[in-house]
């Protein structure tokens, strides 16, 4: 059987002894510890337990706090059954007399059993128009997608793609281009 040492400490000393027994009285509050052969810490009903039950508890009864219905339209909001205050994003709230068009988003409180419009989002379906841009290129779109599709599809690509500047000198695969002259037959 293991001896056990006690101690009592301000604070729980960053290295700790095995088979020991921990007493940390700081302030207000007081926590124990004890330690295995290891002289790894367990706690004892401490604060450090009875904030990990806390915190399981706020955790538990915020679940369902920040949750999010979303329905089609407002009369589908009306008929949800709820138990609690929620947020309902509603996609066609055109219904609301307060909704220019688009969707809208609203508050349930339970107490009151009211609504309460949020906020507002209007509808990004756009279809743009070629000729409605200002400043377009010349180029129809069907010219500019033949361009793009035939830019790298020419016969000598293999060789063009063997050229390449080095410091404003033409190369041919890594190596420098030279020129010679003939003068025969001038």
């Amino acid at each position: 059987m293991a001896l056990v040492k006690f101690y009592k400490v301000a604070s729980l000393p960053g290295s700790l002894e095995p088979d020991a027994f921990y007493y940390v009285e700081n302030g207000s509050y007081a926590e124990s510890y004890i330690t295995n052969k290891a002289g790894v810490a367990r706690g004892v009903g401490n604060s450090a337990m009875i904030n990990a039950l806390i915190d399981a508890a706020i955790t538990d009864a915020l679940a369902d706090y920040n949750a999010l219905e979303i329905v089609a339209d407002i009369a589908a909001r009306d008929a949800l059954a709820l138990t609690r205050n929620a947020l309902v994003l509603v996609i066609d709230a055109s219904a609301d007399a307060t909704v220019d068009a688009g969707s809208a988003l609203y508050a349930y409180n339970l107490a009151t059993t009211n609504w309460t419009k949020v906020a507002e989002y209007e509808s990004m379906d756009i279809v743009i128009q070629w000729s409605a841009i200002q400043g377009r290129p010349s180029s129809s779109p069907a010219q500019i997608d033949s361009s793009v599709s035939q830019a790298h599809s020419h016969s000598n690509k293999a060789v063009l793609d063997d050229l390449t500047d080095n410091a404003g000198r033409l190369n041919y695969k890594g190596a420098a281009i030279t020129t010679e002259w003939q003068t025969n037959n001038w």
